[in-house]
């Protein structure tokens, strides 16, 4: 099975925070917010349609985050989990969690030194010939 993977910037990382269960658990959560929004391959171009996501890393997956800044290029690898339940009218609902479980930080570009500029060939001034620029041939009816 293939991972479902996304890949985008970071506009924000959260800080760890501490929830409690009904069952009177605590977790961590931490949050991660990434603009995967795409671009056109051949023009460039934002699309026009946003792709902003919001991961929720839990219990120690949280500390995957310790390493992610904002504007690092990240690779987000996570598992999609559906569940079916009665609400209080009774009524079947149905949810679906994303649940992250690694983050790559992608290498940052390398900034390259500017490469220096060809040499331009300026062409040494050639002494004039003694002779016409025809001598030695016949006279040409060519109009150039």
């Amino acid at each position: 099975m293939a991972a479902n993977t996304k890949t985008g910037v970071v506009l924000a990382v959260g800080q760890p925070q501490q929830i409690q269960s009904k069952s009177g658990k605590t977790y961590t959560k931490r949050s991660l917010f990434v603009d995967a929004t795409t671009f056109d391959p051949y023009t460039g171009q934002r699309s026009q349609f946003e792709n902003k996501l919001l991961f929720e890393f839990m219990e120690k997956r949280a500390s995957a985050l310790d390493n992610v800044h904002v504007g690092d290029v990240v690779t987000v690898s996570f598992d999609i989990q559906g569940s079916e339940y009665k609400d209080q009218t009774g009524q079947t609902r149905y949810s679906i969690n994303v649940r992250p479980y690694d983050v790559e930080v992608r290498p940052k570009p390398q900034q390259y030194a500017p490469q220096p500029q060809p040499q331009q060939y300026t062409p040494q001034p050639q002494p004039m010939p003694d002779q016409p620029a025809n001598a030695g041939f016949p006279p040409s009816d060519m109009p150039f």
